[in-house]
Parts: C-alpha cells; structure tokens; sequence
C-alpha cells in the first residue's frame, strides 16, 4: 500500500505540473502575460505616430518562438525562426490589418495537419518527439501566433501543395502569399512603385510590407518588413527583427521609436533599398 501511495502521488503531481503548464501557455495573451517558458514578448498592439488605434505587432525573434526551428519537413537543416522567419512575420502584420480577428483561424481549414508547435519546431516533422506538442484550434491561437502558422503553412503544411520554404534559400519565397490570400478574401499585387506603395498605404482597406535588399538601413543580408503608415514626411516601419539598434549601412537614416518600430524620411528611403512592395487588398464589398 505505501508503494502504491507513492506512486500515486507522484502521479498526480505530474499531472498537476503537465497540466497547469499546458494551461498557461495555452491561455494567456502575447500583449498581457505572455508565458511561454517564463520568457517575455516582444509582440503585441503598437501605436503609430498618426494612427488613431494601435495596430498588432510581430516579432520573429520573440522569446515566446525566437529559437523555434523552421524548417520544411525532408530539411537536414535546424535553422531558428529569428534568423529567417521575417516574411511570415512581416505577412501576418498585414493580415491583421486588414482581417477581423475572429476571421483569422480560416486559415486552419487549409493544414494538411493541425496547426501546433512546441519548445522546439513550428511544425511537427522538425520535432525532436520529446516536447509535447501544443495543437493551435482556438480563435485566440491563430492570432497569437499567426507568424508560425503562416510559417508552416510556407514549409508545407497547406493544401494547395504549395512549399516556399527550402534549404537553399536564406529566407522564404514569395510563392505561398496568393494561396493566403486566396483564404482571407484579399487581392494581392506586387509593384516596384515606392508612390504606389504610399498611395495604398493611404487605402484603410490595403496594406503594405515590402522587401529591404542587401547593403540597406535595414539589412545586409535582404529583410521583409512591414509598412505601417506614412505622413507628408515620413514612413514608420513595424520590423519583424525587433532590436534597439542597427550596425547596418546606412543605419543613420532609421530613428528608432521604440524596439520594432522605426521611421525613415522619404527622402531618405532609397536607403532602404526596397526591391519590391506587396500591397494586399480587401476585396471590394468587403
């Protein structure tokens, strides 16, 4: 009977501890208490010099996933979520511009395998089978963490048997935005037209992230950011690298509002070296 005593006890303290700590991570929100393995958020609502309502941020290296691997399923490579998970990021600030959160979770209808993660892979092929898994289903999930959803959609977990992410290329390919789209009800359009990039960002029913190249304020390397509004002088940028400062060329053109967002003159902004502007769109009637 002892024996039985103790391991039932014991039992139930596993339970207790597996269960409470599944409960946290499953109910707590980036922008207020944000617990995952007692790490702080970096995401949440941000306000914008000249927008009346703060809009949702993303960072790709939030402690909650900033080591997270991103990788698609028949990878050899371990690469972390911080290190190129800029577009996923970047995309799903402009969705939640634009989509109702409670819209957000459409996107689990088009998995070829639940959306989850867990303290070591977005995805469950990159798991090392030891973590247990968290399974995204609520309307709340999708919108926490929408950039990881987004991400392994890119890697492979979609119908549309689409794959944008692969290991020869740093980042992730544009190839998966038109079947997100295609979810949300939004048009999507590339452009080169930094003035037809600010025209949609005048659009309450557009928005804009736009790829930084190389050698730029932003990036040495090439960096998908988000475009969050522009005034007669300026343009402020949500980043997906959320830093407090840069060491990049050129980084004296950026000030720096606060970790994440910044603002750059648009005299200035050749220095960002954008090479292309995705403009999504809500359809009309929307």
């Amino acid at each position: 009977m002892r024996i039985f005593s103790k391991c039932t006890c014991w039992l139930m303290i596993c339970v207790l501890l597996w269960g409470s700590a599944h409960f946290a991570f499953a109910d707590q929100y980036l922008d207020v208490e944000a617990s995952f393995a007692h790490k702080e958020s970096f995401s949440g609502l941000v306000s914008i010099p000249g927008v009346e309502m703060p809009v949702r941020y993303y960072a790709q290296n939030d402690a909650l996933w900033s080591d997270l691997v991103y990788e698609r399923k028949d990878s050899k490579k371990r690469r972390p979520f911080r290190d190129s998970g800029c577009g996923p990021t970047a995309l799903a600030m402009a969705i939640s511009a634009l989509v109702d959160e409670n819209e957000i979770s459409r996107i689990g209808a088009y998995a070829k395998k639940p959306y989850s993660l867990c303290t070591c892979s977005l995805n469950d092929e990159q798991c090392d089978r030891h973590a247990a898994r968290y399974y995204i289903t609520s309307e709340r999930d999708f919108v926490r963490f929408l950039p990881l959803v987004l991400g392994d959609f890119a890697a492979g977990n979609n119908t549309f048997g689409v794959y944008s992410r692969s290991e020869t290329v740093a980042g992730t390919s544009t190839g998966y935005i038109e079947n997100v789209c295609t979810i949300y009800g939004l048009d999507c359009r590339f452009t080169y037209d930094y003035n037809e990039a600010l025209e949609a960002l005048s659009n309450k029913d557009a928005s804009v992230f736009a790829l930084a190249g190389n050698g730029g304020c932003f990036t040495n390397v090439g960096h998908y950011v988000y475009l969050a509004h522009a005034d007669e002088a300026q343009l402020y940028v949500l980043d997906p690298l959320c830093r407090k400062e840069y060491k990049t060329n050129k980084s004296s053109k950026l000030c720096i509002i606060e970790p994440g967002l910044v603002s750059l003159d648009h005299a200035d902004v050749s220095a960002a070296n954008f090479s292309n502007f995705i403009i999504l769109t809500k359809h009309a009637g929307q």
